[in-house]
């Protein structure tokens, strides 16, 4: 069974460890979070001790994970950070988020960007769309009136997939290679999934073919 961070248990359990583990940070002077995307990237500086609500520590698929939760991020930003690779020990993992957890007290004290000026990304299978925090905050506006199920969106996202890549995931390949109206759409609607709290959408290559086309989500003009 999956982990699950919102959990109100898991969540207790979370902050607890998280209060006792901050009287175990390590001296990291030059250290620096592994990122493997520019999502990761445009994000790092927002991830704060701070700002930190738990740490979850969980063993599932045959090792121990440990991830940084925070709260009070800017839209847009993973609230989720996890150390870069499974361990074989609840010891080993709870060692690699204690140096995570140092590298972002080291921020806790530097202004990040102002949000609403700070190029984001949408993750979009393998691919990654720059989103713009200002368009963001309009289809926020947006939808709280309109009152957009996000799973609309995604069901949107999923039919441009189609177009974009056909059967497979979107890559940078097939991203060039699609024409700008599609382009356009697709990078509309990451827009308002960051808006409505969604910030990634993964290919699935078991999810059932044959979808409804209709295209774009009701009320979105």
């Amino acid at each position: 069974m999956a982990y699950k961070h919102g959990n109100p248990q898991n969540r207790l359990r979370a902050a607890a460890l998280l209060r006792q583990l901050k009287g175990q940070l390590v001296d990291v002077t030059g250290s620096t979070v592994e990122v493997v995307s520019n999502t990761a990237a445009s994000s790092e500086a927002y991830w704060q001790l701070k700002k930190a609500s738990g740490v979850h520590v969980y063993q599932q698929d045959g090792g121990w994970h440990a991830d940084l939760v925070f709260k009070d991020l800017p839209e847009g930003i993973p609230t989720v950070i996890g150390t870069p690779v499974p361990s074989s020990s609840r010891a080993g993992a709870i060692e690699s988020v204690v140096g995570l957890m140092s590298i972002c007290a080291q921020r806790d004290n530097v202004q990040p960007p102002a949000p609403e000026t700070a190029l984001r990304w949408f993750r979009f299978d393998e691919h990654e769309v720059p989103i713009h925090q200002k368009l963001v905050a309009d289809y926020a506006e947006q939808q709280r009136t309109l009152k957009v199920d996000p799973a609309d969106i995604i069901h949107e996202l999923e039919v441009l997939r189609t177009e974009i890549a056909g059967d497979g995931p979107v890559t940078s390949h097939t991203w060039d290679a699609a024409d700008f109206d599609t382009r356009y759409d697709a990078v509309k609607f990451c827009h308002i999934a960051i808006a409505l709290g969604v910030q990634q959408v993964t290919f699935d290559p078991s999810a059932t073919s044959g979808r409804d086309m209709h295209r774009p989500a009701p009320g979105m003009h």
